[in-house]
């Protein structure tokens, strides 16, 4: 029997390839509104899973917030269709999964509008149980109040039924603190910290499939 029945997955970086998209939106921005002083790419993938609000604060301080991410939104928007895709063979795999019973849901700290137009981009918008979205708590990741809404939302009575799938730091500690397992992916290109001790780490979604197939997990 298997020991998960709910999956929970982090989207960019986990599900979503956004990278090239966040990296071309920032260039702009920089260009617009910080006279084209760009911070190297290799920093700004890490702009991946925290709050875009603390992103924009930090990379453009003393600009208007609110305006900054308007700007940010009116620009990545316009990328999805031609730079945001699925990692390889995802669908195939969240098809599959959702198949043998798992229930299947998102906890992100995109908001929920943009987590819709980015689930409809890569047809995955019929596939999960729930989405918990930045604007959908009072304390987003790593805080654990995502993972305790999803499991109201889903039924979940038990911790120990339940599997976070994040690729960073931020994820690993929204796991730690709801006191559920953790499995980090390794396919981007943000380096783990050495001292993260998920459950599991995955290599790809075949890889993630097996493990759950064979009790790995």
């Amino acid at each position: 029997m298997p020991k998960y029945k709910y999956l929970l997955f982090d989207l960019d970086g986990t599900i979503a390839d956004t990278d090239e998209m966040i990296v071309q939106t920032m260039y702009v921005l920089y260009d617009l509104y910080r006279n084209g002083l760009r911070t190297p790419r290799e920093e700004i993938y890490y702009f991946s899973g925290p709050p875009i609000y603390e992103t924009l604060n930090k990379e453009f301080p003393g600009c208007d917030q609110e305006f900054m991410h308007s700007e940010f939104r009116r620009i990545s928007l316009a990328m999805y269709p031609k730079l945001v895709k699925t990692y390889p063979h995802a669908k195939e795999v969240l098809i599959r999964l959702k198949e043998k019973g798992y229930k299947l849901g998102i906890i992100t700290n995109k908001i929920h509008s943009s987590t819709l137009y980015c689930l409809d981009i890569l047809d995955l918008n019929n596939l999960f149980d729930c989405l918990i979205c930045y604007d959908d708590v009072i304390n987003p990741k790593p805080n654990k109040e995502a993972i305790m809404k999803a499991m109201e939302q889903l039924n979940a009575s038990s911790l120990q039924e339940v599997l976070y799938i994040g690729d960073n730091k931020s994820d690993y500690l929204t796991a730690k603190n709801a006191d559920v397992d953790c499995a980090l992916v390794n396919w981007g290109p943000r380096k783990l910290d050495s001292d993260l001790k998920p459950k599991m780490f995955i290599s790809s979604f075949f890889d993630l499939e097996r493990k759950l197939d064979d009790g790995k997990l």
